[in-house]
């Protein structure tokens, strides 16, 4: 049910998985600092708002990857929409390649990257 005082639509998350925590932790931080959630953000500007250690997701390896899940569209996630329209294939890519994937590619070569949070997780009557 939707809840019509938040901005933001937490019941519409995929799942409880580390990565659907960090979005979730994500959408509270943005509600509780009365940040605009239609706003753009960098991909360094979200690992500040939820940084290891959130949603009590701290080991190093889980983090990077748990991260880089929440920006991709694996498992039908789509929390971000990226101006380069090619971000959540090539996250999504490197999630699902468990041979010799870097969890952390996503910090190495991807921070300065711009997305806003998807409109399906908006509650539009209350922006």
């Amino acid at each position: 049910m939707l809840n019509q005082n938040r901005m933001l639509r937490y019941e519409l998350l995929k799942d409880n998985k580390n990565a659907d925590k960090l979005f979730g932790s994500f959408l509270k931080y943005i509600e509780q600092e009365s940040l605009s959630p239609t706003q753009e953000f960098t991909i360094e500007e979200i690992s500040n708002i939820i940084p290891r250690g959130t949603a009590e997701v701290s080991n190093y390896s889980t983090y990077g990857f748990s991260f880089m899940s929440m920006l991709s569209n694996q498992k039908d996630r789509d929390y971000f929409c990226f101006q380069n329209a090619n971000l959540s294939k090539i996250f999504t890519e490197i999630c699902n390649n468990n041979r010799n994937r870097d969890n952390y590619e996503w910090k190495k070569l991807y921070l300065n990257e711009k997305c806003k949070i998807n409109s399906t997780y908006l509650n539009e009557g209350k922006l």
